[in-house]
């Protein structure tokens, strides 16, 4: 179909071409400025942990130990986290995490304590007056699916669930190596995980991001018996823009879990002490942290 007088109404056909190119000018500008299909964002976050509170034993006559009264973890100690974020279509984002998180502290048993009864783990005793070299590491990689359910670019509501391998560490051991007791695993831990979070201006915003899971199924746990275990990772995030894609943030994190029941692992390694003994394990953790990621 023909209009006979286009050309002179809108000034004949320089002006027609002009309208292409300027058309097409723009095209550009509005492919650069729409959202990328895939986004990759890496975070790292630096700061100190403290132990609010952690209870270990293990072996059904076992000591409840406590860590923070008795074995020194009632300091402040360097925290590290790092993560890289995969955005797809603005909507579906898949984090990898990994955190260190192993506290090595020495002590002496029931030296402010006034108790003469020595401390016993995975039927190993320890007396009075032993210098102890402790380390709890609880190192984990996570992988997660967040799907956003919130239309606005500023906005995040989200919920998915987390897939976490912990690499756990637990060793006492006297200074001179006469007397020593370790558990180490490796294990998976299936966790549900949903954020909320808001940039108010570039100036501020907002993020309360959770992950955690709760089961006393033995199922769930992998295990052969039954085993109560819990897990919580909760994060209240402050950050700012201080250019277009550099983002500075402080967190307030909570990290802890713990477990109870009859360890079921086979183990053949002969560093690991007397496999399938009862455990009891609770941690509670309070981290200060700040942040840096790169995010359009």
């Amino acid at each position: 179909m023909t209009f006979p007088n286009a050309s002179r109404a809108s000034g004949g056909p320089l002006a027609a071409l002009a309208a292409v190119l300027f058309f097409a000018g723009l095209a550009p500008l509005a492919a650069q400025d729409a959202e990328p299909f895939i986004q990759v964002i890496p975070r790292t976050e630096i700061g100190y942990v403290a132990v609010l509170s952690h209870e270990y034993q293990s072996g059904t006559g076992g000591t409840r130990f406590n860590f923070v009264t008795q074995g020194g973890q009632d300091i402040l100690f360097p925290y590290q986290r790092y993560a890289v974020d995969v955005v797809l279509a603005g909507q579906h984002r898949v984090t990898l995490l990994y955190q260190p998180l192993t506290l090595n502290t020495q002590t002496v048993v029931n030296r402010n304590t006034g108790s003469v009864a020595p401390i016993v783990i995975d039927d190993v005793s320890f007396p009075d007056d032993t210098v102890l070299d402790l380390k709890y590491g609880f190192d984990f990689w996570r992988a997660s699916y967040l799907y956003d359910f919130a239309r606005s670019p500023d906005t995040i509501l989200g919920a998915g669930v987390s897939l976490q391998i912990r690499n756990a560490s637990i060793v006492f051991s006297s200074a001179d190596g006469t007397l020593r007791t370790i558990q180490q695993n490796i294990g998976p831990v299936p966790i549900l995980k949903v954020r909320a979070a808001h940039q108010f201006s570039p100036a501020f915003g907002l993020d309360l991001e959770a992950d955690g899971f709760y089961a006393s199924s033995a199922f769930f746990n992998g295990s052969a018996n039954p085993f109560k275990g819990w897990v919580w990772d909760a994060a209240l995030t402050a950050k700012t823009h201080f250019t277009r894609e550099a983002v500075a943030f402080r967190v307030v994190r909570s990290i802890g879990g713990g477990a109870e029941g009859n360890n079921a692992y086979d183990y053949s390694s002969s560093t690991t002490s007397t496999p399938g003994s009862y455990t009891y394990n609770a941690l509670a953790t309070l981290a200060v942290t700040l942040g840096f990621s790169i995010e359009r």
